[in-house]
């Protein structure tokens, strides 16, 4: 289960190991759509205690759009040319320029999509085709 407080309209969740996209919250009530299921994107609604958080995995960071470098030993989010929006490494620490963790030991894709936009102050894209759990 994930507090009601740690998520955000857009986070994606696992509800019966099938993905969904947050598109609602109350206090006791998660409404999510299911962007892995048949292609029907009707609204469901949920206890918070049936939504559980998506692991953070290389697929997930793969999904992101992120790079792994094996010079560097660490992942990053590209924009265009060379310059990088986010780099995080192996232990799932986002990381500053010097490679120093700044927030460390991202456990689920929620947190990315929060972090993110905390930093950037716009939304994480995924691409839909390579982020299928279960």
């Amino acid at each position: 289960m994930i507090s009601c407080h740690e998520l955000r309209l857009g986070n994606r969740v696992l509800v019966n190991d099938n993905l969904h996209l947050i598109s609602g919250i109350t206090s006791t009530t998660v409404f999510t759509i299911d962007v892995q299921g048949s292609g029907e994107q009707a609204e469901s609604e949920y206890s918070l205690e049936k939504i559980e958080p998506v692991p953070l995995t290389d697929e997930v960071l793969k999904s992101c759009g992120f790079i792994f470098h094996d010079y560097f030993k660490f992942w990053q989010l590209l924009t265009t040319g060379i310059r990088s929006e986010m780099d995080i490494d192996r232990d799932y620490d986002v990381i500053d320029f010097m490679r120093k963790p700044i927030i460390k030991k991202l456990a689920s894709a929620h947190q990315l999509q929060n972090v993110y936009f905390m930093l950037k102050g716009r939304e994480l894209k995924f691409d839909k085709k390579t982020m299928l759990v279960g």
